[in-house]
């Protein structure tokens, strides 16, 4: 058998000019070869086959879990009078999957009517005038009140309004202004103690709030109460599942927000007569339970095609008829984006881009790195940096991540947050852009 000095320089030469990322991957692979000739023990044959290729991000896939070209999606797509679209708001892949998806559809015939959770419905002819060529790109954000009504970053958003505004498609806002729903939820608070007093909160509300929620809010399937309740369980604000009255303004929120997205969807494709594109949270699309349920009772006849991003986690076929694989990332305004890949039994976060000039930069940090610890934490999650930074900041320490790169392991010193471009790019930066749960 070849000694391992000479499968060290045989992957020595063979990652010679090579990146980081490939680089590790050729040499994981020889320097294991001398064990893997004494690996008798067969691989296991009963577990199910969920996904049969290595997709690609923003690469397609059937419930199945096989490739699904954009051929095969546009003809899947072509007889659903609605297609729900989930997305995690802080994911740039997932916005550039709904580009590509609303490009795909527009192609069809007439091409669809789109409509956004994150637009209110009052702010429609917003949408409509910009599609019309009436307000410019630049003035958008502005006009929607963006900052208000949403405040996620516009930019992810805009080429898929620019797509419907290059296709000339119908658009419309879906959900109810966020200041209607701080006082809805306020009124619950005073008012709901079950899922039986939804009218309680609702009466306390003036006649102009009134008027701009669902004219019927219906209320959850038996079958999503543990998923809502889920949901809530692990919101950033830690809301008490075991407070009846907290879960009841929770539920009724969602209620709201689920009925009047099916409710304006179903009066745009009744205007229009056009397909329904809908982009809203993957917690309101999911599993059929959220904005689908609540077509079905409101248009009764109508197909529907659910499509949801699939992070490399367990495949779950009842999600969603199409899949969208997006592995989770974080970009922060230290200048680096971070990538959390989980496949099969890879589980690593990968450096995917550092901007020339950052700080990340500056401190070493290199496209292809495997990020390993985040100050005391393991990185199996993107969710240890947050925890990290928040440690850096909280003890005005230095943020510091640990890196592989190829053979080789680093430290990477990131400075301390709290300072210019540090508690931005840090801390700041990973709370705001953490992957949640809620929609």
């Amino acid at each position: 058998m070849p000694s391992p000095t000479h499968f060290r320089a045989l992957a020595s030469a063979a990652c010679r000019g090579r990146g980081a990322a490939l680089c590790a991957a050729i040499l994981g692979g020889l320097l294991s070869l001398p064990l893997l000739t004494g690996c008798a023990r067969p691989a296991p044959t009963g577990e199910p086959l969920a996904v049969n290729f290595l997709p690609a991000p923003g690469e397609l896939m059937t419930d199945a879990g096989d490739r699904l070209s954009p051929e095969a999606f546009m003809a899947k797509s072509k007889g659903a009078a609605y297609v729900l679209i989930g997305e995690s708001h802080g994911q740039a892949c997932d916005h550039e999957a709904e580009r590509r998806l609303l490009a795909l559809l527009a192609h069809e015939g007439q091409g669809p009517a789109v409509g956004f959770e994150m637009v209110p419905a009052r702010n429609s002819a917003v949408l409509t005038d910009f599609v019309a060529g009436k307000i410019k790109p630049e003035d958008l954000e502005a006009r929607l009140d963006w900052a208000k009504t949403w405040g996620h970053p516009f930019g992810r958003y805009l080429p898929v309004f620019l797509a419907a505004r290059q296709w000339k498609l119908p658009v419309a806002g879906l959900n109810v202004p966020p200041e209607v729903i701080r006082r809805l939820s306020a009124a619950a608070m005073d008012n709901a103690t079950s899922l039986a007093t939804f009218d309680g909160p609702v009466a306390a509300l003036s006649a102009e709030d009134r008027a701009l929620l669902p004219r019927q809010i219906i209320e959850p399937a038996p079958e999503q109460l543990a998923f809502l309740k889920e949901v809530m369980g692990g919101h950033p604000q830690g809301r008490d599942v075991t407070n009846s009255r907290q879960t009841a303004r929770f539920l009724l929120i969602q209620s709201v927000w689920d009925s009047a997205m099916a409710e304006q969807a179903a009066a745009l494709r009744a205007a229009t007569g056009r397909q329904v594109v809908v982009f809203a949270g993957t917690a309101h699309v999911e599993g059929g339970l959220g904005i689908a349920r609540r077509i079905k009772v409101l248009d009764p006849d109508a197909s529907i095609l659910l499509v949801s991003p699939w992070r490399g986690d367990d495949f779950d076929a009842a999600d969603a008829q199409v899949r969208v694989y997006c592995p989770l990332s974080f970009e922060s305004r230290m200048g680096m984006v971070l990538e959390h890949r989980m496949l099969g039994e890879v589980n690593e976060v990968v450096v995917t881009e550092v901007r020339r000039g950052s700080r990340a930069e500056a401190a070493g940090l290199r496209p292809g790195d495997v990020v390993e610890r985040a100050g005391g934490y393991r990185m199996t999650s993107l969710n240890a940096l947050h925890l990290a930074g928040s440690d850096a900041f909280r003890q005005k320490k230095n943020l510091v991540l640990s890196i592989s790169r190829g053979q080789a392991c680093y430290s990477v010193d990131l400075g301390p947050l709290g300072q210019q471009g540090g508690q931005q790019g840090g801390q700041q930066g990973a709370q705001q852009n953490q992957p949640e749960k809620k929609p």
